[in-house]
């Protein structure tokens, strides 16, 4: 049995892991699936205020208040950066990062610093009061290849789904993030996904049969594979 934190991308909060969570306990593991500052049912503590930081700390405090070792930290898209944070600062309790179709964060940099400028561009023409919008229908059909949500699916993500505050993308990264780094690592990417996964030294890389949300369109598929990163 592992212990396993899981966090989601943008906009998502502990719920966008409800079709997952018991197929993950059913294989026996312990899993602890988090809801970020300002996502979720903590979305009336959303403010301007709330960084990459701010969720780097999230995660670390959740695992550090409930006692977590030998951790195996999922972190989806956006979850990625704070992830890798905390695992900087916690290394000892962290067994295996699993990155999700996720975004891995540079020393000292931002998100946006690594995302090319034309989308950085696209990006902040929706923002609101210093938020990111939950994506429309145009926005994830033009961005997300074969996502594979249906209109249920897109219904309940904007149900529960919280704009983001644009600061967690402007806030840079340490300087510093190689006790995260030399972590083991799997990266799994989804084959919907435009692009391909990052390159890494060490980084282990699986492909899922899935769009860019496998928690939500093909919940049975990702909570195997992560039993079979989680036990390996």
């Amino acid at each position: 049995m592992s212990t396993i934190v899981l966090v989601g991308g943008s906009f998502l909060g502990a719920w966008a892991w409800e079709r997952v969570t018991p197929l993950l306990t059913a294989y026996g593991h312990q899993v602890h699936p988090l809801t970020l500052t300002g996502f979720g049912d903590r979305a009336h503590l959303s403010s301007t205020d709330t960084t990459l930081t701010t969720h780097a700390r999230d995660i670390t405090a959740a695992i550090e208040y409930a006692g977590l070792s030998e951790v195996v930290l999922v972190a989806h898209s956006y979850g990625g950066a704070p992830a890798t944070i905390a695992a900087t600062t916690i290394p000892e309790r962290i067994a295996r990062v699993v990155y999700l179709a996720a975004l891995l964060p540079e020393p000292g940099k931002s998100l946006f610093d690594s995302t090319p400028a034309p989308v950085v561009e696209a990006i902040m023409e929706t923002v609101h009061n210093g938020r990111i919008p939950v994506m429309s229908d145009e926005i994830i059909d033009a961005n997300f290849g074969e996502h594979g949500l249906t209109p249920e699916d897109r219904v309940w993500l904007r149900a529960r789904g919280v704009d983001q505050p644009i600061s967690t993308y402007q806030d840079p990264a340490p300087a510093d993030l190689r006790a995260a780094q030399g972590l083991p690592c799997t990266y799994i990417a989804c084959a919907g996904d435009p692009g391909g996964p990052p390159s890494m030294p060490g980084l282990e890389v699986i492909t899922l049969d899935s769009g860019h949300w496998p928690m939500i369109t093909e919940p049975e598929l990702l909570a195997r594979v992560l039993d079979e990163v989680a036990r390996s």
